[in-house]
């Protein structure tokens, strides 16, 4: 629960000050935005996970992104305990509606700023790429994918886990979902910085783009633009945030019983996942780049849609 009275203070507000409080969701941890009323009206978004070393490292993001001037984030107003006060964007997210013009554009330009960033602020900084993600069978049968689908899976999917761990590593936000990014007409900002940290830098952009809606020549396209404000050839960018698209999309698909049980009793939250995932399967099956091994995965998980 957000303690109103120390994001007052924080704010310069008097206890009674004519304030409504509305939460973004209904399970524990979820942001809370405050609008104050009067001559001077604005509105902040409170943020504090209900996990302890998630709200820590949020805030140590946010302080560092702050310090960095790092131009795609919420204002910083300050801070009320763990908790960080953010000035509420005037932007959607792609899980509300299609992205405004120029919007996912931006969200590029957000993306490859946020890897650019010369930061070691976050989680898992003392472990290395291999450690992160090390080689392993994916536990493809809980998808309901069958022997005669998974069998020949394996040797491409163990590829391009060998590749995730040569491809950029290094300051990411590792959970870039739609949700995570609100759009304007060619604005963006990136929020929620609880996981934060070392990681594969590619997966940020495939999270956002495969829970975005975006169709298969819009995300061959996004990720070459990615590819060119990072200086990577825009063919190999497309290919490549294509295939490591596959690993964090089953990954995240994987994920999903545990996240729909964490948020039982939101229900625009397990609305949003269920969007998410939908989104997440369909975009999988569609090419958005040319790696072969990406080809090959499909080939033998997706057949007819070869």
């Amino acid at each position: 629960m957000v303690d109103e009275s120390a994001v007052l203070a924080a704010l310069g507000y008097a206890p009674d000050s004519p304030v409504t409080w509305e939460p973004e969701g209904e399970t524990p941890g979820s942001a809370v935005r405050l609008i104050v009323a009067g001559e001077s009206p604005f509105e902040a978004i409170v943020r504090e996970s209900s996990e302890p070393e998630a709200a820590r490292n949020h805030a140590a993001v946010f302080e560092a992104l702050v310090n960095a001037e790092y131009a795609y984030a919420p204002k910083l107003l300050g801070f009320a305990g763990e908790a960080t006060i953010e000035l509420a964007v005037p932007g959607i997210t792609a899980m509300q509606l299609v992205p405004p013009a120029g919007a996912a554009e931006a969200a590029m330009l957000a993306l490859a700023a946020w890897h650019n960033l010369p930061l070691r602020e976050g989680l898992d900084w003392g472990r290395s790429p291999a450690d992160l993600h090390p080689p392993a069978e994916v536990p493809l049968h809980r998808l309901g994918f069958s022997a005669v689908e998974r069998d020949p899976a394996l040797e491409p999917l163990l590829q391009a886990q060998d590749l995730l761990v040569e491809s950029p590593f290094g300051f990411a936000h590792r959970n870039a979902i739609a949700a995570n990014v609100f759009l304007a007409p060619g604005r963006a900002w990136l929020v929620d910085y609880g996981l934060a940290g070392f990681g594969p830098q590619y997966f940020d952009v495939a999270a956002f783009l495969l829970t975005s809606g975006i169709e298969a020549a819009g995300r061959r396209a996004l990720a070459a633009s990615y590819g060119r404000h990072r200086g990577i050839p825009a063919e190999q960018a497309s290919a490549d945030v294509d295939l490591f698209g596959l690993l964090w999309g089953i990954g995240w698909l994987l994920e999903l019983p545990r996240r729909l049980i964490t948020s039982l009793g939101d229900d625009p939250v397990t609305d949003s996942l269920k969007l998410a995932a939908t989104r997440i399967d369909r975009g999988m099956r569609q090419p958005a780049g040319d790696s072969p091994i990406a080809r090959a995965i499909r080939a033998t998980l997706w057949p007819a849609n070869g």
